[in-house]
């Protein structure tokens, strides 16, 4: 057609020699062709996206070049049990995890080490460790006690002291790997007793007018909670074992740990008091703690008995 130009064909009467430098490797050839992905094409050398070439492949291969290309590699990287694939001009591990953004730290570590040499289909595993603090915290009910009053009109009932729960507390050290937990150790624990809700009931009947004198009352006679108790004490009871009091098995009063030990304030109960203990049994203040402060009272177990206590506020009998 008129006008028409024809298609400009850039040839090359004779051949040049260029070297090769292709992922670390080096050679020299000898090429007719005009650009270097040209010259790369006729030696056998493929590129792909993300590969990189120096000069570009459309540039002019000059006689005495030095092209360099480097290819992407894939391999296969596991994060924290998470698996993508990559790929990278990285030489190294370290390269990789660079790449992907992937940083370890504290105890993490990874598979082959950071400074081996990356290899196409390869796989890269990195392990995370973390170490947490997990805290729990168990509510203890505060019980309801009634009390009889004979200064408060009978049947009437007052509230002299509201209560409150108490907390048992406990702090866990914990360790994931890969996001999985694999250990937990207790590290602390607290209990704040509750307080206990006293209802006083009022017992007070006013006499009855009577014509005629009546004979004196007989003198009020007590009654105590239990048969033989010398006096009643309101306490919180919780219990313990040789292993729960530090391990070393021998009371302040140089016995065993087993069921009828009891551990006592000795300003609040004196040391060889004898005490009935609803739900628990017949049991001796044998013992003291450093945590055992005022009406707080804790009942004693071996090793291998059946540990049917519940800690909670109750009265016992002091024989």
């Amino acid at each position: 057609m008129p006008g028409t130009q024809p298609a400009l064909v850039m040839t090359r009467e004779r051949a040049v020699s260029f070297t090769l430098h292709e992922d670390g490797y080096s050679a020299t050839y000898s090429s007719m062709q005009t650009t270097v992905g040209q010259a790369l094409a006729s030696e056998g050398v493929r590129l792909q996206d993300g590969d990189w070439v120096s000069p570009t492949a459309n540039q002019v291969l000059g006689p005495g070049a030095h092209v360099y290309v480097s290819h992407q590699v894939p391999v296969n990287l596991v994060v924290a049990g998470e698996e993508q694939q990559v790929r990278t001009h990285g030489r190294t591990v370290g390269d990789v995890l660079a790449q992907a953004g992937v940083s370890l730290q504290g105890e993490d570590y990874v598979s082959p080490s950071a400074s081996s040499s990356v290899r196409a289909g390869m796989a890269i595993s990195v392990t995370t460790v973390r170490d947490l603090t997990d805290v729990s915290e168990e509510p203890i009910e505060y019980a309801s006690i009634v009390r009889y009053d004979s200064e408060i009109a009978n049947g009437q009932r007052v509230v002299t002291q509201w209560g409150e729960d108490g907390s048992y507390r406990k702090e866990y050290r914990v360790r994931l790997i890969n996001g999985r937990e694999v250990w937990r150790d207790l590290v602390n624990e607290r209990i704040v007793p509750p307080t206990d809700e006293v209802v006083s009931v009022g017992t007070y009947v006013r006499p009855a007018a009577v014509p005629v004198p009546a004979p004196a009352p007989a003198p009020p006679v007590s009654v105590p909670a239990q048969p033989g108790c010398s006096r009643t004490l309101h306490v919180y009871a919780t219990w313990y074992t040789s292993a729960s009091a530090g391990g070393s098995g021998v009371t302040k009063t140089g016995t065993g740990v087993y069921r009828g030990i009891v551990a006592v304030d000795p300003q609040v109960i004196p040391l060889g008091t004898r005490m009935y203990i609803p739900g628990y049994g017949y049991g001796i203040a044998a013992d003291t703690g450093g945590d055992i402060v005022g009406n707080h009272i804790d009942l004693g177990y071996a090793a291998d008995d059946l540990k049917d206590w519940r800690t909670r506020s109750l009265d016992v009998c002091l024989l």
